[in-house]
């Protein structure tokens, strides 16, 4: 199905987008993380357009954009794009990764209606990655975006986080009554 292709080929794009970053081969990187973020659009448009949803490809298309992230913000990471204290906006984007994930493995079924504020938040997170890979002297615009995207990050987790909790809420049962 070729909504699962376009899938399969961003997390085969991957690797060489890495080896772009660390390589310090901005134009080659920004070009393979830009043809990832265009696998992203299509396969989901494709899938409604054509009638060609499925849970697999919803499954699938979350685990690629989350590799995604986690790909592109650990090379940068590793190239040194986030001096200082700035590497605190890489980890808070990744770690809400893994929380909203957890959340959403813990609770299976359970519609995660996405805030309106998500839409911003992803936004910021892929101009901001795209400005620190692009070799054109505005990183620190893209640093500033991706800080945006990691405060909007920390609001939906906080969301998501509130609404999943009555989930994990504990429901005592009376203990049992000696000879009943």
């Amino acid at each position: 199905m070729l909504p699962n292709l376009l899938t399969a080929l961003r997390i085969l794009i991957l690797p060489f987008m890495a080896w772009a970053v660390l390589a310090d081969a901005g134009w080659a990187a920004l070009a393979l993380f830009l043809g990832a973020g265009l696998t992203d659009v299509l396969d989901g448009w494709i899938a409604r357009r054509l009638g060609l949803t499925s849970s697999f490809g919803a499954m699938f298309d979350l685990l690629a954009d989350r590799l995604l992230t986690l790909v592109s913000l650990g090379a940068l990471m590793a190239a040194g794009a986030f001096p200082g204290a700035w590497i605190a906006v890489p980890l808070v984007l990744i770690a809400r990764n893994f929380v909203v994930a957890g959340l959403q493995q813990a609770l299976p079924g359970r519609d995660f209606n996405y805030p309106p504020i998500e839409h911003p938040k992803i936004a910021l997170n892929f101009l901001g990655v795209g400005l620190l890979l692009a070799p054109v002297g505005a990183q620190s615009v893209g640093l500033w975006m991706l800080a945006a995207s990691a405060a909007l990050s920390v609001v939906t987790t906080t969301l998501y986080a509130r609404r999943a909790a009555p989930s994990f809420q504990v429901n005592p049962t009376p203990p049992a009554r000696a000879g009943s």
